[in-house]
């Protein structure tokens, strides 16, 4: 009878243990870690005053400026926005800091340029400062009238005269999506002009499903959002830059602002999609829409993608990130080899087993891998195709043109930064 009791004190022990870590890795959400240096960054460029390396005359602090369409609660000037869907947008900008209030100028080179530079600082959110809430007095350009000011005075100052829309994924908190956003924010030298777009998560991978009901409902927010942008800014080009679920949410937005604004949406420039978690018969219609309009429209795929695996067992059906090309109507899928071959279309096939120490189901491999978040740098701040950022055509998945990292990259990235330094001096033009 003793032994009886003493076993199901331990059962019960272990599955309170078992609760409780489950419990940890659901509602645990610290914030984002500045992610590994991109190879353009690495071997030291620092010391050689390497043109592409962050002005870091602020030091640790940085900020993105922002769009929410969750709902906000406390002062204007220290915004904290709920998990809860709000029908309105609201704009801002949200400070931010790399590490630890002590972190010296060094030390933020150090984390920039060093491949072996230790552990990765978290990167803090200080403060949401909110302008306006759109649609709340005049019209949305009225009410956002400071704000866009401000967009066009950092569109002034930097060299970079594109606006880049960033939109995360399912289960994120705002001071993660604002970490995420601020990593191109960063590393592109502080010269990116970047607009978080932070649509209502429920912050648990328990309710994934309500996640994507959300994405889907905040794709008008984010058509208005890139309107907005388009009409009222001095960009030279919205780039729009998706991660994860945030592409349910931007490809959606991009093909209604095709349909519905087309002279806004001449506005796009690159439309990037990293692991996109959409449904992939619909992901296929929305690109028929809004790819015509933009300048490319890339989509980096692991298919060894464990959390799409997961997603597509949820929504029944493949995602855009691990495609089933079966899924798409004869005429869906010749229009996809078309544009995937010649029209602007560029996929991006992300090969684990090629690339040193990424994991083969990496979900996370846009800021997680050195290798990616390198190129995908070049492609947003540069414009180049993939051919002259040093990748190359992937024989292994017939039927269509897809990209992939060839062993040498590194070797090839080290030969493209010379021709960008070249590029940026007026030297020489950046192709190979």
């Amino acid at each position: 009878m003793r032994e009886a009791r003493i076993l199901r004190n331990i059962v019960l022990g272990i599955l309170a243990l078992a609760v409780a870590i489950a419990a940890f890795f659901i509602f645990y959400h610290p914030p984002m870690r500045l992610m590994p240096v991109p190879l353009l960054f690495q071997d030291g460029t620092a010391d050689q005053g390497f043109d592409l390396g962050p002005a870091l005359a602020d030091g640790s602090r940085l900020d993105v400026f922002y769009a929410t369409s969750r709902l906000p609660v406390g002062s204007r000037e220290n915004r904290v926005y709920t998990v809860a869907p709000d029908g309105r947008l609201h704009v801002g900008r949200a400070e931010m800091r790399i590490g630890d209030e002590g972190s010296t100028l060094d030390q933020i080179y150090e984390w920039t340029t060093r491949a072996d530079s230790g552990d990765r600082p978290f990167i803090h959110l200080e403060r949401m400062n909110e302008y306006a809430t759109l649609g709340s007095e005049g019209t949305a350009a009225e009410d956002a009238a400071g704000w866009l000011a401000e967009i066009n005075a950092a569109l002034a100052e930097s060299r970079d005269k594109d606006i880049l829309v960033y939109l995360h994924g399912a289960n994120t908190t705002v001071e993660r999506a604002a970490g995420q956003a601020s990593q191109i924010r960063h590393f592109s030298g502080r010269d990116a002009v970047v607009v978080l777009f932070a649509w209502p998560t429920a912050e648990n991978f328990l309710r994934y499903s309500r996640d994507i009901r959300n994405a889907i409902g905040s794709a008008p927010q984010v058509a208005e959002l890139l309107e907005l942008l388009a009409d009222h800014t001095d960009a030279e080009r919205i780039n729009v830059f998706t991660y994860s679920a945030g592409a349910t949410v931007g490809s959606d937005a991009l093909a209604l602002l095709a349909r519905e604004h087309p002279e806004a949406a001449q506005h796009l420039g690159e439309v990037y999609h990293a692991a996109p978690d959409a449904d992939f018969r619909d992901f296929v219609d929305d690109l028929k829409a809004y790819a015509p309009d933009a300048e490319r429209v890339t989509a980096a795929v692991n298919l060894g993608d464990s959390a799409l695996r997961l997603a597509q067992i949820v929504n029944r059906g493949s995602r855009a990130g691990r495609p089933d090309l079966r899924e798409l109507s004869p005429e869906s899928a010749e229009w996809l080899r078309q544009a995937a071959g010649e029209d602007g279309l560029e996929v991006i096939r992300v090969r684990p087993e090629d690339m040193p120490d990424l994991s083969a189901s990496s979900h996370t491999f846009w800021y997680d891998d050195p290798w990616v978040s390198s190129d995908v740098l070049v492609t947003l701040l540069f414009h180049m195709p993939p051919g002259e950022r040093g990748l190359e055509t992937d024989a292994s998945m017939p039927g269509a043109q897809y990209w992939s990292y060839p062993p040498d990259f590194p070797d090839r990235t080290r030969a493209l930064r010379e021709r960008l330094l070249a590029r940026l001096r007026g030297e020489a033009p950046a192709a190979p």
